[in-house]
């Protein structure tokens, strides 16, 4: 009997599928390329690599004469080796002009480099148009990283609203809920605190979140299993309050049978009994950062910020906090995670005195 494959490995094989499906009106070396990438990328990067190059072949052959109305696929490698710098830098500038950020550019020109290169080995480009472009810089002092996350007084709102213990609960936005939406609510509080407690306690994206199974947890030891990035396993640790909160769930999560035997281990399971997904667990987030007022749109990816740059603030410790949040290169975590705002600052306002206080000043 084959083994089942994994909830990471059934996420792949649907990304996978997308990103294909993006590409089917594209040249078919524009889905050899995405197939090549298969050994060294995660089926979320080719999803987004698909809609790079969908993006890319719609502005060629929009600013092309020679391919205007013409079907992708009747775009040739000879075409592209008509190609120069100056061409590159004009799909550049519109791509500012419609207002992406440096990220966005960035991915952007690190596939077409990639997917040009790759056209050069197969020896159907002989030169990669990349070369004679422009570079794409980022100036730190102009595009500086804002962290977008919960402030601190937020957390622990948010917990308790979850909970239903804060007063929020009382107000008038749960009365517009109907009764099933306000008996949904209280049937499922205790796993939601759970999920909004490991999000926030351990930094892991919501896709390892929804993957992480029962016989992962381990509570005695204070672990907890999740596979990472490029199919890698991590042992991370738990803290008390996420202990807690799962020891809770976990007690009542074995009364619940699951409606498929595929996810009789699955740890989160949505209202039909099934592995929770990763648009649920977004619009839990909404539902709860919505209702204590939050002063930025807040989604499971600013929970996983919340926690990093907060580790980093409270340790000062960039590689602590890479190795929690599953990171192989420090820059990374330096680049979105370490906060140089003026809250930072003035949490550390008094760190350096320059004369200690007199005897007497604070009578």
């Amino acid at each position: 009997m084959a083994k089942s494959k994994s909830h990471r490995e059934q996420e792949e094989d649907f990304l996978d599928a997308k990103a294909f499906a993006l590409c089917a009106e594209l040249p078919s070396y524009v889905t050899s390329y995405l197939s090549s990438r298969k050994g060294n990328s995660t089926a979320k990067t080719r999803v987004s690599y698909a809609y790079d190059l969908r993006h890319f072949f719609t502005w060629l052959r929009d600013t092309t004469p020679s391919l205007m109305d013409c079907d992708f696929r009747a775009i040739t490698t000879d075409d592209l080796a008509l190609l120069r710098g100056g061409d590159i830098d004009a799909y550049a500038a519109y791509l500012w002009s419609t207002g992406n950020h440096y990220a966005g550019v960035h991915r952007k020109f690190s596939c077409l480099n990639s997917f040009f290169l790759y056209l050069i080995r197969k020896d159907a480009l002989s030169a990669n148009p990349m070369d004679k472009a422009e570079k794409i810089t980022k100036n730190d002092s102009q595009h500086a990283h804002r962290v977008i996350k919960l402030q601190p007084k937020e957390i622990p709102a948010l917990l308790d609203t979850v909970e239903g213990t804060a007063d929020s609960v009382h107000a008038g936005t749960f009365e517009n809920l109907s009764k099933r939406q306000k008996s949904a609510l209280e049937r499922n509080r205790v796993r939601d605190l759970a999920i909004f407690t490991v999000l926030l306690g351990t930094g892991i994206r919501v896709s390892e979140c929804i993957g992480i199974n029962i016989s992962d947890v381990d509570l005695e030891n204070c672990t907890l299993e999740v596979d990472r990035k490029g199919a890698k396993r991590q042992k991370i640790a738990l803290s008390d309050e996420v202990i807690a909160a799962l020891s809770d769930y976990l007690e009542q999560r074995r009364n619940i049978t699951p409606a498929d035997e595929e996810d009789s281990d699955a740890l989160f399971l949505s209202e039909r009994r099934k592995r929770m997904s990763v648009q649920t667990v977004e619009v839990l987030v909404h539902k709860y950062t919505t209702l204590i007022g939050t002063k930025e749109h807040i989604t499971p990816h600013k929970l996983r910020k919340t926690y990093g740059t907060e580790l980093y603030n409270e340790t000062g410790d960039i590689f602590l906090v890479a190795q929690a949040l599953g990171h192989s290169d420090v820059n990374t975590t330096k680049q979105y995670y370490v906060e140089a705002s003026t809250e930072n600052l003035l949490r550390h306002r008094n760190t350096f005195q320059m004369r200690k206080p007199k005897i007497g000043d604070n009578d």
